[in-house]
């Protein structure tokens, strides 16, 4: 679950290997997109279910760098049926503080997804800079500005593990490629 001020949005991840299906969830529980990521070949691609059409999302942003300083406390919770451990990445400069609930397992997906969404939020950005940040996933991130307004809280309310059938990951059956000319 995503909150940034007033918006909520729920995210459902299937992994299967070096792929990753992030669905987004609307407030009724219906799948309102679908984004299919290959971290080997290093694609996003995007799907809608309502209009029944796919892109290639271009991959055009440019990595930023940032000054961090990294803690990584001996804090323990649990969470989501995982003990997790509290990392604290600040960066003065970027006016951040950013909190991670991590939980060590095999999550080995989770930095090549984030590598390859290339996203420019904080919360992907900072865990980025984080070193020997693989095999973990933050079950919790909060994003606050170093006075502690928050600003953005990512959480997991639950992991199930099992097989995933290889069709969650390819463009369904007749559905059109959308092409911007």
């Amino acid at each position: 679950t995503k909150t940034t001020g007033p918006v909520v949005t729920n995210y459902k991840y299937y992994v299967k290997g070096e792929w990753i299906r992030i669905e987004e969830i609307s407030a009724r529980g219906e799948v309102q997109g679908i984004m299919l990521v290959d971290t080997r070949d290093k694609t996003v691609t995007a799907i809608s279910p309502e209009r029944k059409l796919y892109m290639d999302v271009p991959n055009m942003r440019l990595p930023k760098d940032v000054e961090t300083s990294v803690q990584k406390t001996s804090e323990m919770r649990d969470m989501a049926g995982y003990k997790c451990e509290k990392w604290v990445v600040k960066s003065a400069k970027e006016d951040r503080l950013l909190t991670y609930w991590v939980a060590a397992d095999e999550f080995n997906f989770f930095v090549p997804l984030l590598e390859t969404l290339n996203r420019k939020d904080e919360q992907a950005v900072f865990f980025l800079a984080i070193k020997d940040n693989k095999g973990v996933f933050p079950m919790l991130g909060i994003e606050q500005k170093n006075d502690g307004a928050e600003v953005s809280r990512l959480e997991v309310k639950k992991v199930t593990k099992g097989a995933q059938k290889t069709t969650l990951f390819e463009i369904p059956a007749g559905y059109n490629k959308f092409e911007r000319n």
